[in-house]
């Protein structure tokens, strides 16, 4: 994984999620490795992925929060 640092995929995805009103439709998570987010939005589905330990932490706060 990744280190600390900024991700700009994790960024994006955080403003999509908590201020455009996207919804977390699916997560897969990579086995130390590349973790995948799907998001959707009226119709329109988006993916991110990343293998940046800051993308891996949020991966599992959604999860919990969106019940995936």
């Amino acid at each position: 994984m990744a280190g600390w640092g900024d991700d700009p995929q994790l960024a994006e995805l955080r403003t999509l999620v908590y201020e455009d009103g996207w919804q977390p439709v699916s997560v897969a998570e990579g086995a130390g490795a590349v973790d995948t987010v799907v998001v959707e939005k009226d119709g329109e589905q988006r993916t991110f992925s990343s293998d940046h330990i800051a993308f891996h932490r949020f991966v599992e706060g959604v999860k919990e929060e969106f019940g995936l």
